[in-house]
């Protein structure tokens, strides 16, 4: 049942981590579903979520290998730059947390209440990002906040990069509070799209390489195996690259508040069921 198990969850990773309704959130009520149906537990959850970041990972490479493969020549280090900034404050919270409160951390990622009450949170920044993505472009522009990447500044993408460091919180989607933040530092809606996916390539590049290096040096546990690591990888990097493209067209065409609707029924559920 791991198997199926594992399959189960790449799926709903690939579904959830770049639609703004929080892919550790789906987790976490997945796992919540097994518990009370009678699944075995899985015990190395943390992993297996960030083995399934790092599959989404690859997703965003493949999706903006032309943004990627332009800052690598040296072509857009404007954009290099803000990316670098806006991910000084998710690094700095992610070696606290690892250094002083990994247990404590830990405990956190598993909290169903937590998770619950922070979708609520999320459904709440959607519909924030709704009213901004409504207002009067002109009326923007006279403000100062029509932005795109080229013109963004180092203080607003590092305000953007603390939204993303709030966002380790289960249940609190990391790219609808970043496109949020976006919205509201003036950018347009694909252009906070783009500045989010890729902000997420170095969060979750070095939360994945540590947990790669640990398999290396630990090996593959017993509990899960490698097969259904490597299955489900495979999995949700497909249906990521799919989510991804999807989310790219409904930010063209139409507003992320609608995801508040569906977010608000899941949380109140979550805390419900919460033991």
């Amino acid at each position: 049942m791991i198997f199926l198990q594992t399959i189960l969850m790449a799926i709903l990773q690939g579904v959830t981590e770049f639609l703004p309704v929080s892919s550790s959130g789906h987790l976490a009520f997945l796992n919540l579903l097994f518990t009370q149906f009678g699944f075995e537990e899985i015990e190395e959850q943390i992993l297996l979520e960030i083995i399934l970041h790092f599959a989404s990972l690859f997703a965003i490479l493949c999706y903006y290998w032309r943004h990627v493969f332009r800052m690598l020549l040296g072509n857009d280090m404007h954009l290099l730059k803000m990316l670098f900034i806006g991910t000084i404050p998710v690094g700095i919270v992610g070696i606290l947390a690892k250094v002083f409160f990994e247990s404590e951390f830990e405990q956190l990622l598993k909290s169903v209440q937590v998770t619950g009450a922070m979708m609520l949170v999320t459904s709440v920044l959607l519909l924030f990002a709704q009213k901004m993505s409504r207002r009067d472009p002109k009326e923007m522009h006279k403000l100062g906040l029509r932005r795109n990447l080229k013109t963004l500044s180092g203080l607003r993408a590092f305000g953007i990069g603390c939204v993303q460091a709030l966002a380790v919180l289960p249940g609190l989607s990391r790219s609808g509070s970043t496109i949020t933040a976006g919205l509201f530092s003036g950018l347009k809606r694909q252009d906070a799209g783009t500045f989010s996916f890729l902000l997420a390539i170095p969060a979750i590049g070095a939360a994945g390489g540590v947990e790669l290096l640990k398999l290396l040096k630990d090996g593959v546990p017993e509990s899960i195996g490698t097969l259904p690591l490597l299955a489900s990888f495979i999995v949700c990097f497909i249906v990521s690259l799919i989510s991804l493209s999807l989310l790219v067209r409904i930010l063209r065409t139409r507003c992320l508040g609608y995801f508040a609707i569906y977010l608000i029924p899941v949380g109140i559920l979550m805390l419900i069921l919460a033991p």
